[in-house]
């Protein structure tokens, strides 16, 4: 296999270190990153102990203030790469829970104790969603990364999950998993523009990572179970994956029909926007703005990619396409939608962002009119760029070249767009922006000149923090619908008692798992990870936990079953069985000590040396981090 590493590097920094501090030292290349100019003396300074098996991956570990140039990550992470000594136990597992989503803890502390019957002993620690987050993001979260899918509709898109969670050189790698074949297979599914191809790439990735234990998921869901008035409303959609009632894939929003007078659907919602400012904006104002700001493409119900501001576009070779823009478009306040506007954007994209859009356009080459009589404009990638259609086109939006020329200068931001001030944002999208009472209620007025026109003339979203208290106002008609607020069958029983709720559900495409830390012992051991995988209690998730309102996964795949990316022929999730877990340890050499604790094999077993060493299923080509040399 060719050094591809010392080329590529993730597709996906959209968290952690601050991206002007990275483009000082990164080149970009098409689908990829590159770190070049950096002496990999200079990138392991921090510890000259800690090594990898191919050093072309260095360029991740020696960031700034991450991996080896952190302490605590140093502290946290040298005592695990030390070879046990005989009769060492297998150290506590440390797993970190969000104190926002209380099964999180729930179904961990059923694994906990399942845990004690093969010798582990877990360590739980509850944390507020932020602090996770800054954990993680530092990779300072201990033994187990737990996580749910968030979904976009630019996260549908394979690399969003194959690439950010599991490359080599991804900072979204929270298991530091360094698996050489699963990363030539990033590379080719990156490069490949068609369709069929590529797909054949991505099932591949799945099959490496469930043939290699690496994350395991816990849960397929939970279910969308929603409700809303059906006195009052007809024309509800059901989007695969986002329900009935999201910003993010807003077509119940463009489609809902009054039943009476009223026009203005009420909206509960756990919370507004955290900001006017589309570059800065968060996952709220990312979904709401871009019904404000048009999406070049979109997804329809099924997930499929549908036109929406570019009315089409055509493929000239794998680095280029030409994107004809929908005509007789108009910004909100009345001026045209042009290809001055389109090519405007993305030169400012390239030029200013580093934060939400940067992901995708990090990899534009360039942008150029090429057909103004027929409005096209055509896009030049560095190189072969497979994602154009299912991410490109999903994240960018159209700005009015009118409003943002000069913006920089003239609000004296220096080159961060996020410090812009846009207090009233206008865009061409099928919602305006009008009145805000910030953390109270904000209402998006329907743009009646949009291709897509709302059939209401107003859309109101109210802040509603608890799910109590939106079935309440559900129950007492003060709102419609609420969003993104899926329902338990304990809080669908009374529900399904009021005449005038509707209960609505969705197939879903989420899930909730743990990623391991295979960088580390015990996780190292890929017998260890097979009997971990053999201790989880996936029906206490759906059962108890979801109540019912989920699926137990068939395979440990990012792409559930109904997702276009789904792989149906990966190996089964390993069953739950506690015995089997114990015999697998006994077998790979691992004892028990009087308490009952899991004991390392032996230092002499030169089986268990050897997958400590390879720690990818053999076949495959660890390039991760190194043992230290035995004391």
């Amino acid at each position: 296999m060719k050094k591809m590493h010392e080329e590529y590097a993730p597709r996906s920094w959209e968290q952690g270190m601050d991206r002007r501090t990275f483009l000082k030292i990164a080149g970009v290349t098409g689908g990829l990153l590159t770190m070049p100019g950096i002496p990999l003396k200079d990138l392991l300074a921090a510890d000259p102990r800690i090594e990898l098996e191919d050093p072309s991956y260095k360029s991740l570990y020696g960031v700034k203030d991450y991996y080896l140039q952190d302490p605590k990550w140093v502290e946290q992470t040298l005592p695990r790469l030390q070879w046990p000594k005989a009769g060492e136990r297998v150290p506590e597992i440390s797993v970190l829970t969000v104190s926002e989503n209380p099964f999180w803890l729930d179904f961990m502390r059923k694994v906990a104790e399942d845990g004690k019957q093969i010798g582990l002993k877990y360590s739980l620690q509850q944390v507020s969603n932020a602090r996770w987050l800054d954990l993680i993001n530092k990779h300072l979260h201990g033994d187990i990364e737990l996580h749910p899918s968030i979904i976009r509709p630019e996260r549908i898109d394979a690399s969003e999950w194959l690439t950010s969670r599991a490359h080599g050189l991804d900072r979204r790698n929270y298991g530091e998993w360094v698996n050489k074949e699963f990363d030539e297979v990033i590379r080719l599914q990156s490069a490949e523009i068609d369709p069929k191809k590529r797909l054949q790439h991505i099932w591949k990735g799945q099959k490496i990572i469930a043939e290699d234990y690496y994350i395991a998921q816990f849960g397929w869901g939970p279910f969308i179970v929603e409700a809303y008035n059906k006195n009052l409303w007809e024309g509800i959609v059901q989007s695969k994956g986002f329900g009935i009632a999201s910003s993010n894939l807003f077509w119940t929003f463009l489609n809902i029909k009054p039943k009476t007078s009223r026009k203005r659907l009420i909206v509960g919602s756990t919370q507004l926007i955290e900001t006017t400012n589309i570059f800065a904006a968060g996952h709220r104002f990312r979904s709401i703005g871009r019904m404000i700001y048009d999406r070049l493409a979109y997804l329809d119900k099924d997930l499929n990619v549908v036109p929406w501001a570019a009315e089409s576009w055509e493929v000239l070779d794998n680095r280029t396409w030409d994107v004809k823009l929908r005509g007789g478009m108009k910004f909100h306040d009345g001026k045209s939608v042009t290809v001055d506007d389109l090519k405007f954007t993305l030169d400012f994209m390239l030029k200013y962002e580093r934060g939400i859009f940067y992901t995708a356009n990090q990899f534009l080459e360039s942008v150029e009119i090429s057909d103004r009589g027929n409005r096209k404009v055509r896009f030049r990638f560095k190189k072969p760029y497979a994602e154009f259609e299912t991410y490109f086109l999903q994240l960018n939006v159209i700005l009015p070249k009118h409003l943002f020329e000069g913006i920089m200068e003239k609000q004296k931001v220096g080159d961060n767009p996020r410090l812009l001030e846009i207090a009233h944002p206008i865009g061409s999208g099928p919602f305006k922006f009008g009145p805000y009472k910030k953390d109270v209620e904000m209402i998006l007025i329907a743009n009646k000149d949009h291709f897509a026109a709302p059939k209401i003339d107003e859309l109101l979203y109210v802040v509603v923090p608890s799910v109590d208290g939106m079935l309440g106002r559900l129950e007492t008609q003060e709102i419609d619908v609420a969003e993104e607020t899926y329902l338990r069958p304990s809080q669908v029983k009374p529900l399904q008692k009021i005449k005038h709720l509707a209960i609505m559900r969705t197939p879903d495409i989420m899930w909730f798992h743990g990623v391991p830390r295979a960088s580390w012992l015990p996780w190292r051991d890929i017998e260890f990870r097979r009997a971990w995988h053999h201790s989880i209690d996936r029906e206490f998730l759906i059962k108890v936990c979801w109540e019912g309102e989920g699926r137990i996964p068939t395979s440990n795949t990012f792409f559930v079953a109904g997702n276009p990316w789904h792989n149906p022929n990966l190996p089964p999730t390993p069953h739950y069985d506690l015995k089997l877990a114990r015999q697998i340890l006994k077998d790979a050499g691992y004892s028990w000590d009087k308490e009952g604790q899991l004991v390392y094999p032996p230092p002499t077993d030169k089986k268990f040396i050897e997958r400590i060493s390879r720690v990818c299923k053999e076949g495959y080509t660890w390039g991760g981090l190194k043992m230290l040399p035995r004391s």
